[in-house]
């Protein structure tokens, strides 16, 4: 008998602490509904003049998706207006919205996307017409392997030498190769390691 009302004791202990959970979970959407809804993998954003960090807190708290990006010293506002959209689309409009065109985007063993990590550049600058930019050089196999090496010992590096390997990474064109070295900087930049399979 005793025996009997420990496990209902320790039962109804356990069903209080997970509605305690559910209760904090429902708390959190209710304080960031009214600048994101995020239903059967759609995702709604109304921010007008909302300060950056609190539009990518308010996003990872309500769709559990982290966009990471560098540091800036100077406040930004951001005002985004998406309805219904799927998650990365959405992802891309934020960042860009923000200011920021390069990043990589992390997904999990499901496929599902669950990060994305802007690359530490300065956010897009007006271009002027009368400048005049050469087009970026290819990346050459050799390049491609030493720029590899170095993000592989990524955490040996001393800062200037990582901002070489930045620079780089933002001037190459649009390739397969670069993708890859992208995707690998953004997995240093957040200390991940690769799986073996």
């Amino acid at each position: 008998m005793q025996y009997s009302i420990k496990i209902a004791v320790l039962l109804a202990l356990l069903a209080s602490a997970d509605q305690g959970r559910v209760l904090a979970q429902s708390d959190v959407d209710d304080l960031y509904r009214p600048w994101i809804d995020y239903r059967n993998g759609e995702i709604s954003v109304a921010f007008e003049q909302t300060p950056v960090p609190f539009a990518l807190h308010a996003f990872h708290a309500r769709t559990g998706f982290q966009i990471v990006v560098p540091a800036s010293t100077e406040p930004q506002l951001v005002s985004l207006r998406l309805n219904r959209q799927a998650l990365e689309p959405a992802v891309r409009s934020l960042i860009s919205t923000i200011g920021y065109r390069n990043f990589a985007m992390m997904y999990d063993d499901h496929g599902q996307p669950q990060r994305a990590v802007v690359l530490g550049v300065q956010p897009m600058q007006p271009v002027n017409s009368e400048q005049n930019f050469d087009s970026p050089l290819p990346i050459t196999l050799e390049e491609r392997q030493q720029i590899k090496k170095d993000l592989d010992r990524w955490h040996e590096l001393k800062q200037e030498e990582r901002g070489r390997i930045e620079d780089r990474l933002k001037t190459l064109p649009t390739s397969d190769d670069r993708e890859i070295l992208v995707r690998e900087y953004g997995r240093q930049l957040l200390g991940l390691n690769k799986e073996t399979k």
